[in-house]
């Protein structure tokens, strides 16, 4: 629980507060807030939960902070920021390397950074390279929303992620909920993210040109529904299969990535950074 009331101080904006429940009850008697020291957790029936501060040095810091969350909330572009680059400073990469991702490996697929925006910034092409949709993604604690994005309808896209500079061909594609989990599956065999738990009837169609279709979303109710949905709809036109592990994808070690898709080791699609 601990870290539960801290991962949940951390995504409210700064100077906000919510209602949560407490291992002491079945209540929402635990307090989580996220004010100018910090983020702080205080239990109505038992005190004290804990407190973390945030590490801003000074009020021009937090007013920075301010200003980029006000700057969120407006409607971006459907071009990418002016300032956008792939060279992502290290510090700010954190977000990436969590999920094993290099830096070398961001820029390949095209992740990159915006100064203005402070956030890793997540292309995302059609099949001509045309920009279609990009997300920005908040690395910073009390940044919020965690992403932003043009107002776009992504029904009909994916993100695709092919090993080395290959086509993905026709054969075998692993769907995932999430663009980095696509990325890391992407290294040893070609991958799409339908960016959330829901196939359309445009993503299906897409997904349908292949000969194996394999569902890998996250471990949670929605993800395993979200598979079950998809393979489904897929079923009559394609082979279908799910893989199910404890973690999401982009967490586990590419060892066990290639075991749990039943891949060689020395798989011909397979990316080196």
């Amino acid at each position: 629980m601990n870290e539960e009331w801290l991962e949940v101080a951390k995504q409210l904006p700064l100077g906000h507060k919510r209602r949560m429940r407490h291992d002491c009850s079945e209540s929402r008697d635990l307090l989580v807030s996220h004010g100018e020291q910090g983020y702080s957790g205080w239990c109505f029936r038992c005190g004290k939960v804990g407190f973390e501060p945030h590490g801003y040095s000074n009020l021009a810091r937090l007013e920075e902070l301010r200003n980029l969350n006000l700057q969120a909330e407006e409607t971006q572009s459907n071009e990418l920021p002016t300032d956008f680059t792939t060279d992502i400073p290290n510090k700010q990469a954190v977000w990436l390397y969590k999920a094993g991702i290099s830096l070398h490996r961001a820029a390949h697929c095209g992740i990159g950074w915006s100064d203005v925006l402070q956030r890793i910034v997540i292309p995302i092409f059609d099949t001509t390279g045309r920009l279609r949709y990009w997300q920005a993604r908040a690395v910073m604690p009390g940044q919020t929303p965690k992403y932003t994005n043009p107002p776009v309808s992504k029904t009909d896209l994916l993100y695709r992620v092919c090993p080395s500079d290959e086509r993905c061909g026709k054969s075998r594609v692993v769907v995932t909920e999430d663009i980095l989990s696509a990325i890391r599956i992407g290294k040893h065999i070609p991958a799409m993210s339908i960016m959330g738990t829901k196939t359309s009837d445009s993503q299906a169609a897409q997904l349908s040109e292949f000969e194996e279709v394999t569902y890998w979303l996250d471990p949670d109710k929605a993800g395993r529904e979200g598979a079950i949905a998809g393979t489904r709809k897929l079923a009559l036109v394609t082979t279908t299969s799910i893989v199910e592990s404890p973690v999401d994808p982009k967490h586990l070690s590419d060892r066990e990535i290639r075991e749990y898709l039943n891949l060689k080791p020395n798989n011909r699609y397979e990316y080196h950074d």
